[in-house]
This record gives C-alpha cells, structure tokens and sequence, in this order.
C-alpha cells in the first residue's frame, strides 16, 4: 500500500480508518479458502477427506477465528444472492462468470490439491508473529506449508481467488512470499526452497518454473522490506505522506467514486483519480501540491489567531 500511494497508507494506518468493505471477490474467495483449509486438515489428521462437508460448507458459510476474534464467512448462497448482478456476468480478464469459476473450483481444483505423494501438507493457515530486525512485527497467516517427504525441504503455497495470473514483474522479487520466507525460519527453523501461487479460481499456477521467486530473490526482497521502513518511518517523522492518483483510486476505500469504502470514508482524500473502468481518464479531482501548500501556510496562522 506504501509503495502503491503514501495518502491512503496515512489514512489506514496513522489515522486509523480501518474499513471493511467486502466485495463479491473478497467474500467468494474466503469461503474458498476455507474450503481448502478444511480439506489440508482432514489431511493433516490422516483422516478421509469428506467433500460432501466441505462443500457444504463452502455453499452455507462458516465460523472464522481470526487473531481480531471471531468473523462469519458467508456462503455460496448467500453470496450470489447479495451480488446477484454481478454473479452471471462475464468478466473480461478471466473470461468466465463466478457460476463457472465455482464449477471449476468443486470439479478440478478442490480434487487434485495436496494430492502430491512428493510432498505432505504440514500446516494450513498458520498464524505467525516475529520481530523482524529489531524494528517492527510481522504477523500473518500462511495458507499452507508442505514438506518434501525424501528431503525435508519446504514449500509455501498461497491460494489466490485472483481474475488472472500474475505478469513476469510481479513474482520475480514477491514481497509477500520473502515475508512467508522469513516466517518459515522463524517457525521451522529453515528457508523454502519452492513457492507456489495457486490460483484457485482459474485452477493455475505459477512457481518458480514460471518465474516465482527468481535467483537472488531474498537478498533483493529483504533489500526492498528494509528500503521501505526507512521511507516509511520518514514520512512518519516528517508527516508528508503524498497520493499518488491512479487506476488504483478505483478500488481504494478513501475514494469518492470507489467501489468499496463507506459515506465516511470516501471523504477523507480529495486528490483521486478520475479513472473508472468506463472513463479511463488521466485526470485528477485535485492537485495536490497546490492544496497543500494552502494548507500549510493555514495551519502555521492558525496558532498566530486569538479567540
């Protein structure tokens, strides 16, 4: 988010706004999750994995514990229900409809995964907390770790519900996958040598054969997490976050037009882009040098001023 605009880094994490605005992706692709889960566990305990549960779950919703307590994922059901719009449409980049995606997911994804006698699945969303460097905490959930049965090396798999795989750029030095990489040694005591992106919705994937995790990965990632908390805490001590406008304002809670946030939310940034999906437009609502600029020389007065 830091890299992607300073302005909403602020707004979540130094003022707080904290949003939850779910969407048809983010509520269909947790409830997959969890249906992978289940089956990694019924694995994991040596027990025979029961489908017709999984699938009933997935389709009516389940109980999540999370490290903010409890949450309730909702169904199948009740999904196409809440978006039925948008669940029978096309969607450009995949070129199926969600009902199709689901097919595949029941039919092709959920039969073939953690099927892999080279490798047993030895935990599934795994929580981790460590302290990287003496600067900040690290904590997340790992969707799953393997281990190679013959050599004992580790694999991390991460699920995605993504509309597409990801490009070349994108899994060369992958942020997400150095962080699982440090969480691994943190809780197994040793590095993964293999990393996988699942994409549950399209039934691909992508490891290093495709590219993920090149040569000289880690030396690179750990290079950028250390470049990103000194511009972090910069900015911090400055207090000079910057928005950098984008496609991306489209999706972002703090955003007028966007397709999440809430009344509250989308009032708290004036410098978005005007691009939608619709109007693929370069322009801005507001300059934000100019605006600034104004404001500083307004709050430096507003001191001076007697009531």
């Amino acid at each position: 988010m830091f890299k992607n605009c300073e302005y909403q880094f602020y707004q979540k994490y130094e003022q707080g706004n904290y949003i939850f605005a779910p969407s048809l992706a983010t509520e269909l692709g947790s409830i997959l999750h969890k249906g992978l889960e289940l089956k990694g566990r019924y694995i994991i305990n040596k027990q025979k994995v029961d489908y017709d549960e999984i699938k009933r779950v997935v389709m009516d919703g389940a109980e999540e514990v999370t490290d903010k307590g409890t949450e309730k994922l909702i169904g199948v059901k009740e999904i196409k229900r809440k978006y039925f719009e948008e669940w029978n449409k096309v969607d450009e980049k995949s070129g199926m409809t969600y009902e199709q995606k689901l097919r595949l997911y029941f039919d092709k994804v959920l039969p073939t995964r953690m099927e892999d006698e080279e490798w047993e699945v030895i935990g599934v969303e795994i929580p981790f907390k460590f302290v990287y460097d003496g600067r900040v905490i690290i904590h997340g959930f790992v969707d799953r770790i393997d281990r190679n049965r013959r050599t004992g090396e580790y694999r991390v798999v991460d699920y995605k519900s993504s509309k597409k795989v990801f490009i070349d750029k994108e899994i060369k030095t992958p942020l997400q996958m150095v962080v699982y990489d440090l969480a691994c040694l943190h809780l197994y005591g040793a590095l993964p040598t293999k990393h996988e992106y699942d994409f549950i919705c399209l039934n691909k994937k992508q490891t290093e054969e495709q590219g993920v995790c090149s040569q000289g990965y880690l030396k690179r990632g750990v290079k950028k997490i250390n470049s990103l908390l000194d511009a972090v805490e910069k900015k911090i001590f400055e207090d000079d976050f910057v928005p950098s406008p984008s496609p991306l304002c489209h999706w972002c809670d703090f955003c007028k037009h966007s397709v999440g946030g809430n009344s509250y939310s989308k009032s708290l940034c004036e410098y978005y882009s005007l691009w939608t999906p619709e109007n693929k437009t370069y322009a801005v609502n507001k300059k934000f040098g100019e605006v600034v600029e104004n404001q500083r020389i307004f709050s430096s007065d507003l001191g001076k001023l007697r009531f």
